[in-house]
């Protein structure tokens, strides 16, 4: 079965879910939401209708007062409002007007409830105030002449403002000249002026039935939903009734419009077809970039440990986000370096195993060999001594007597010198010997090791010539550099051509001593230069009876050397062979 990864689990999750949420907000809204909102809102005009009857009640207004307050109410909740005797009568309706002076007094009213929107913007733009002179063609409402339906309105020096458009011109226009005394104009919000809806409800309401009657008598609100029977037009109509002396004095009707909720919602349900596969496109693109965003350090951390799982902690989490993977980044980071040190700790102590392993391993083999070596070195002297020892034994002459007694000696010293340097030797390869370093000069050193070898140096007719070139102080075990000097100096004399000279150098190369022993005499084979330092070389010019010797003092060089981690070699020269070391 096909392994899924945590990116795909998580997208189709999260895509599920909000997929899920959406189509919910979606059926809510095309299921639910006009009947909700047509309850909001008849609950809002409930609200502020019966918050207006309550100041109404408790206000003595004028005419003037009476029309701003209705014309607030109808601007701030986009309804129609009007007031009403008990039986169903209009007492106050539309409060917009123009009230002009003409010059005899006579004041007129110009009703602006039939404006269209277009005519109501010129009015707004032709900045109106109290005291312009206007005039204004129309028609009378009656014969008082107290309110006028105007057809035009006209301001000097502004564009004239026209309404009642489509409709037939009558041949004589009432005329009206003068100035404004009173101005109410409704806002560019303002829903309808047109009352026209409230009074073909007043006409299909009143006289109200039973049912209706009684329930404002108590004082309560009535509200229900109407439908205009011509076009259709739905609306929403409260009532509050107005309550004095226990009795009802007033109605406050009012019309709210619900056709622009319907249409709305039509549109929404149509809206939500298209928007619907946009927002499916969308919710499949955040959900693959959520999951992408929150996988995203978990598959990081899931490498990282997938490398320690190989054992490589050297990566390290980039995580230090302060959350859960912030935590555990932390937590991974910690146990890395907690299982480097203990890997690191493992691999020292198996390395150290591991040397004590060859360090015992090489004690044993230098042991078998010092057995064997030790055996083989000492039987040709074992072998004189027994035969010089058997002839003294069997009474040879007195004149060779201490001749035998001579080689014997000579023999004996010749294998205790073996044994002591043999000792030696296994102390410094088993690398027991701890170096007690002290500040000297190397070219003092030598001045002494050639007079304790003045003896052997005098044998040969040899000359040591030294030649200094700004000696440095070195620091290095003295008794151990000692033993090296003597050593290549005793080598150097046992195969220098006698008569001739041994010149020792001391350079200062880089703060470092460099320190070169040369002989003059044959030179050795170069195929045989890098075994000289071996135990018991046995090459021709290496060592034999007649130069004495042995045979171990250049390896004891090299091991002393190699615990000071000096450089050291041996090369031929013109002249002989030179043997040198760096401290």
């Amino acid at each position: 079965m096909k392994k899924r990864g945590v990116i795909f689990k998580l997208f189709a999750i999260t895509a599920l879910f909000f997929l899920l949420f959406y189509a919910i907000i979606m059926l809510g809204q095309l299921l639910f939401f006009e009947k909700f909102y047509q309850q909001k809102k008849g609950a809002d005009l409930e609200r502020k209708l019966k918050a207006f009857e309550q100041y109404y009640v408790t206000q003595q207004w004028d005419d003037k007062r009476m029309s701003r307050e209705i014309a607030l109410f109808m601007t701030h909740n986009k309804s129609q409002l009007a007031i009403l005797n008990p039986d169903g009568k209009v007492k106050y309706d539309n409060p917009f007007r123009i009230v002009v002076q003409e010059e005899d007094g006579h004041s007129v009213k110009i009703s602006l409830s039939l404006f269209n929107h277009s005519d109501l913007e010129n009015l707004w733009n032709a900045n109106l105030t109290l005291g312009d002179k206007i005039e204004a063609e129309g028609l009378y409402e009656d014969e008082t002449n107290d309110f006028l339906f105007p057809l035009v309105i006209k301001k000097p020096g502004v564009k004239d403002i026209g309404t009642l458009k489509g409709i037939e011109e009558p041949e004589e226009l009432d005329r009206v000249s003068g100035t404004i005394t009173d101005l109410l104009l409704p806002g560019p919000n303002q829903w309808n002026l047109r009352q026209g809806l409230l009074f073909l409800a007043l006409d299909e309401w009143f006289p109200l039935s039973e049912a209706h009657a009684a329930r404002l008598h108590n004082g309560h609100i009535l509200s229900a939903e109407w439908t205009e029977p011509w076009t259709g037009i739905r609306s929403l109509i409260a009532i509050q009734p107005v309550m004095r002396d226990g009795q009802v004095s007033e109605l406050i009707m009012a019309l709210t419009s619900l056709q622009q909720i319907s249409e709305a919602n039509d549109a929404l349900q149509l809206f939500y077809v298209y928007i619907g596969i946009g927002g499916f496109a969308l919710i499949l693109l955040l959900s693959l970039i959520f999951s992408k965003i929150v996988s995203k350090p978990l598959l990081s951390l899931n490498r990282i440990a997938l490398r320690m799982a190989k054992l490589d902690f050297s990566v390290k989490s980039p995580i230090r986000s302060n959350d859960e993977f912030g935590s555990l980044s932390d937590s991974l980071n910690s146990l890395s370096e907690k299982l480097d040190d203990t890997l690191k700790q493992l691999q020292e102590t198996n390395h150290q195993l591991q040397e004590e392993m060859e360090q015992k391993q090489r004690i044993e083999r230098m042991q078998k060999e010092f057995m064997s070596n030790t055996s083989h070195e000492l039987k040709t002297p074992l072998s004189i001594v027994k035969g010089f020892a058997e002839g003294l034994k069997d009474g040879v002459g007195e004149n060779k007597r201490e001749r035998y007694i001579e080689v014997i000696l000579d023999e004996t010293g010749k294998m205790e010198n073996l044994v002591k340097d043999m000792l030696e030797l296994t102390k410094l390869e088993t690398k027991t010997i701890r170096l007690r370093k002290t500040s000297f000069c190397v070219s003092e050193l030598m001045e002494e090791i050639v007079d304790k070898l003045s003896h052997h140096l005098n044998e040969k007719q040899l000359k040591v010539v030294t030649v200094t070139a700004s000696e440095p102080v070195v620091y290095a075990d003295q008794e151990k550099i000692e033993q090296v000097i003597f050593n290549i100096l005793m080598n150097a004399i046992r195969y220098a051509t006698a008569g001739n000279e041994i010149t020792v150098r001391i350079d200062n190369e880089e703060d470092k001593m460099r320190m070169s022993i040369e002989n003059e005499g044959e030179p050795i084979p170069e195929d045989q230069l890098e075994h000289v330092w071996e135990r018991f070389y046995r090459a021709e010019r290496s060592r034999n009876r007649k130069t004495g010797g042995t045979g171990l003092g250049l390896a004891i060089v090299k091991h002393i050397l190699e615990l000071h981690e000096s450089e050291y070699g041996v090369a031929n020269t013109k002249r002989g062979v030179a043997f040198y070391f760096v401290l």
